[in-house]
């Protein structure tokens, strides 16, 4: 009798270990995609990185693609139409997938079922028992925009059904929870200001002596993101000094003097006395605004030791 009882009591906790549930479920959550902060020529470069975040959707113990009756089927939805907008009302439209590798598209397929066989050999998730929903987004199209924050909110409608209780050895199936809930998920993308230079060098040429050399005129050209008000200046060059003279360097340490002036050939242009009147950027991928200059050599200044001069002067935009 005693033998009888031990028999039953270890085929009993046998049957229990066959049959213990492996619990599971699914939890929805909104959540925010930010794409890494760009400047508005990254924007038209298309050249900003994926963002990648959750759907709003992590289950655990689902046996993804074992047990065929398990669902995850998302509808995405976009207040913008899959489009950023910015303050000013500029756009910038983007791609929504739940891959890296963006094969798959809600923009295209606005109903996609996260446990289907293929989405998840792309997401490396088959026969896998939990997972969080992965979302990715990336801009599409080049767009000339201003600077500013730029949003679009993704509403997703979850219809999911997975198993909550599942036989460890026999993969069947003691329990299924199914449930519709809705998520929101904003998007977001900084853009920033930013501009661009082409300065050209300035060749006084040959003298024999100072008050020879002639005055040269010349333009640095400039753009910066559609919009941005600026100004532009010139540094006071390597030896930090514009007023009276800015001065190149020659043979043994001897210095030449120069000046850059507006325009008008009369008013120097340094940091101290920057461009008066702001230009607006317009964006353009090559520079397109011209800033017209003057220089000229000190025809006063005592004779110069004959050789090589030269400065190095910066152009700084201030915005």
């Amino acid at each position: 009798m005693p033998l009888r009882s031990l028999a039953w009591l270890t085929a009993l906790l046998a049957a229990l270990f066959l049959a213990a549930p492996a619990h599971a479920g699914c939890t929805p959550s909104s959540g925010l995609l930010t794409f890494t902060p760009a400047s508005s020529y990254d924007v038209r470069a298309t050249a900003v990185p994926t963002v990648s975040g959750s759907a709003g959707l992590a289950c655990t113990g689902a046996a993804l693609g074992l047990l065929n009756r398990t669902r995850a089927v998302a509808t995405v939805t976009s207040l913008n139409g899959f489009t950023l907008v910015g303050p000013t009302g500029d756009a910038i439209q983007y791609r929504v997938s739940p891959d890296a590798a963006q094969k798959l598209s809600f923009n295209e397929t606005p109903t996609i079922d996260y446990a289907s066989d293929t989405l998840l050999s792309l997401l490396g998730l088959l026969g896998a028992t939990s997972f969080t929903a992965p979302l990715h987004a990336r801009p599409i199209a080049a767009a000339n925009v201003a600077a500013g924050n730029y949003d679009d909110t993704l509403t997703i409608n979850w219809d999911y059904e997975v198993c909550n209780g599942v036989q460890l050895l026999s993969l069947v199936c003691v329990g299924w929870e199914a449930r519709k809930v809705t998520v929101t998920v904003a998007v977001r993308l900084v853009v920033g200001n930013d501009c661009r230079i082409t300065a050209p060098d300035v060749q006084f040429g040959t003298a024999a002596l100072v008050e020879q050399f002639a005055t040269q005129s010349a333009a640095v050209m400039t753009d910066c993101t559609k919009g941005t008000a600026y100004r532009v200046a010139f540094t006071a060059g390597n030896t930090q000094g514009s007023r009276p003279w800015r001065a190149m360097t020659g043979p043994g340490g001897a210095t030449l003097q120069y000046n850059l002036y507006r325009p008008d050939g009369v008013t120097i242009w340094d940091e101290s006395n920057p461009q008066p009147a702001e230009r607006l950027g317009t964006g353009s991928q090559t520079p397109v605004q011209a800033h017209g200059f003057v220089a000229r050599i000190n025809p006063a200044q005592p004779p110069r030791a004959p050789g090589s001069y030269s400065d190095d002067v910066s152009v700084v935009i201030s915005f």
